[in-house]
């Protein structure tokens, strides 16, 4: 698989990484972890779902940084009628995860793209990864070039030492990683 990454994806993860100190073999293991490669991936997630749409209907104040403002205006924004169908539509978009490395949809809004298919462009969906990456590790005080073990804990629960759903995902980054380094 790690061969596969790198012949199909080696260019576009070197540019990702091209202006950051994130290393090319972290993300080409991020990108085996989440979707084994396929550009194409998605995962729609039900409970975050749920928790856009109770922002929406005012049961709960915000989900993460997004508030019912942000969502709302970006929902209005996409296009399509101006209904309620579309806009579940949209929502659903939101609460899919999307991509080589997986970003959740709602993230879209959070980086200002133009669309949630632009998560599954990786020319754009890697450089948000590494934005990603970069704000984990100013947020948690990680190095990016060496606290890999969390990088990867954070990639997959949003902060370092938290148990991940799979207890083998960091330690098959870890050694997808050193796969990677060893295809140079």
């Amino acid at each position: 698989m790690m061969q596969s990454i790198r012949t199909e994806w080696g260019a576009t993860i070197a540019a990702a990484c091209h202006a950051s100190s994130v290393p090319e073999s972290f993300l080409a293991a991020l990108v085996a972890n989440e979707s084994g490669g396929k550009a194409d991936a998605k995962r729609f997630e039900p409970a975050v779902f749920a928790h856009l749409a109770a922002v929406l209907v005012g049961e709960q104040k915000n989900y993460g940084s997004l508030g019912i403002d942000a969502l709302v205006g970006y929902i209005i924004s996409r296009p399509g009628p101006a209904d309620f169908t579309n806009g579940l539509r949209v929502l659903r978009s939101l609460a899919t995860s999307q991509g080589l490395v997986q970003i959740m949809g709602y993230e879209a809004i959070a980086f200002h793209l133009d669309g949630v298919n632009r998560l599954q462009a990786p020319e754009s969906e890697l450089p948000v990864a590494i934005k990603m990456l970069t704000d984990f590790a100013e947020r948690f005080q990680l190095d990016v070039t060496k606290d890999f073990f969390e990088l990867f804990d954070c990639w997959n629960t949003g902060r370092p030492h938290a148990p991940t759903a799979d207890p083998n995902y960091v330690p098959n980054g870890l050694s997808r990683k050193q796969l990677y380094e060893a295809l140079a």
